[in-house]
């Protein structure tokens, strides 16, 4: 092999990459690029829209409790637990006279709830004009102070105005109309529950709901 034939077969084994091989590496490397920026863009919307209705859950979850810690207590301590020599009447601020009212979105009633005397309790939908969402709200005041309740926990974006339902000792749904108030034995509570953001996993119109169904006995 002559001289310059080793030296042109040496520069063409350095020869870099052509104009044409360059565009179409980069066309590759685009096209990979946006697939995996597409898959992470779906990834964390549906990351987002499952937090989303985990944290719809536990709210639901936290105050559907509230409410049934709260029910359990009405009527604590009635009047039948103290001394008739106390002079205990059921207008006394230490003695709780159970349900007070009752309807499908409001329920008042009277109990030791935390432990720091007997409390006047006000569960109630919200309800605006235009009808639901509405916001159930909870506020409580003691028994030996009176007055107008503070409402600190609320529940907003309920979708049915249908959440409180009362039963009989037998089972039966209680009846405004023909039962009195003292006999309501158990209380179903129903939330229904709309997301406020849309659920990016299906379309921008489709909003994550939950539904929670309990029932409480009440001392009443």
């Amino acid at each position: 092999m002559q001289p310059h034939d080793k030296a042109a077969l040496g520069l063409g084994s350095r020869r870099g990459f052509s104009l044409l091989e360059l565009m179409l590496a980069l066309v590759i490397l685009s096209a990979v690029m946006a697939i995996l920026t597409n898959g992470i863009m779906q990834i964390e919307q549906k990351s987002a829209s499952d937090v989303n209705k985990v944290g719809l859950a536990q709210e639901s979850r936290q105050f559907m409790d509230q409410i049934l810690r709260d029910l359990r207590q009405c009527g604590f301590p009635s009047l039948a637990m103290f001394d008739p020599a106390s002079g205990a009447t059921s207008g006394s601020s230490y003695v709780a006279q159970g349900l007070i009212s009752f309807s499908s979105t409001a329920i008042q009633f009277e109990g030791d709830i935390d432990g720091s005397g007997v409390s006047e309790v006000y569960i109630q939908a919200v309800v605006p004009a235009g009808g639901c969402p509405c916001t159930v709200q909870r506020g409580t005041v003691l028994k030996s102070v009176g007055g107008t309740p503070a409402y600190y926990t609320e529940l907003d974006n309920v979708m049915s105005q249908n959440i409180f339902t009362a039963y009989k000792y037998d089972g039966t749904a209680w009846n405004s109309s023909t039962d009195a108030l003292s006999s309501i034995k158990n209380i179903g509570v129903t939330l229904y529950v709309q997301s406020p953001f849309p659920d990016t996993n299906q379309s921008s119109t489709t909003y994550p709901t939950t539904t929670m169904v309990s029932e409480a006995r009440v001392n009443n």
